[in-house]
């Protein structure tokens, strides 16, 4: 029996973002599906390994990537096998980066700067006092212990983004500075951009640079 090719459940949404970034967002579906995966681009080789669920989540970011790409009027570029995720292009190497939850995927592309970190997470989600020890020093947990459910959680998409947008993982969180529109990791700072789409937050970190905000 012929299995279908894999599609997206609607074409991307483009967000309305800055000069120069680039962001997309797909929708997931609730229930995997049989379908081929083969044309899916950016694929990684450890594919056939993934769970239904984690098929449908990880082809709908890459189709994200592949249309902030072409958003961008970048040709054939290549793709990085290491974090943080960037593409070579014509005119230098970009930063990229990819998020997903169990209902929507996003993907973003900055040109005019050297870091990028996306996050997405259903507004639902909950942030218990056991998780924030993991993420949070000593001072940030006294602040958040109290903290609403929104604070929390926009604290960890914050540090998710930044830490994504370093290639570095959740295992520098606790050394990520948060403060008002800004975050702060050894010499790098970064400007937070945060974005709401049907009861999902995306919280977008770039690196700081006069030629990020003037282009």
């Amino acid at each position: 029996m012929a299995v279908n090719a894999w599609t997206p459940l609607h074409e991307p949404i483009f967000l309305d973002t800055e000069v120069g970034i680039f962001c997309s967002l797909l929708q997931i579906p609730t229930i995997p599906r049989e379908v081929s995966f083969k044309e899916i681009p950016f694929t990684h080789s450890n594919f056939e390994s993934m769970t239904p669920n984690r098929r449908e989540q990880h082809a709908a970011g890459r189709y994200c990537l592949n249309s902030v790409i072409l958003k961008s009027k970048i040709n054939n570029g290549k793709i990085s096998e290491t974090f943080p995720l960037t593409i070579q292009t014509k005119t230098g190497v970009k930063p990229i980066s990819i998020s997903h939850c169990d209902s929507f995927a996003v993907a973003v592309l900055g040109l005019n700067n050297e870091m990028i970190g996306i996050d997405i997470e259903s507004k639902d989600r909950i942030i218990s006092n056991s998780i924030l020890d993991q993420f949070c020093s000593t001072i940030e947990i006294s602040e958040l212990i109290s903290a609403s459910p929104t604070v929390r959680l926009e604290r960890w998409m914050m540090k998710e983004a930044v830490s994504k947008a370093t290639g570095d993982g959740m295992s520098i969180a606790k050394e990520i500075l948060v403060e008002g529109e800004n975050a702060y990791y050894q010499k790098s700072i970064f400007r937070i951009f945060r974005h709401e789409h049907e009861g999902h937050n995306i919280v977008v970190a770039i690196d700081y640079s006069d030629s990020s905000v003037d282009n």
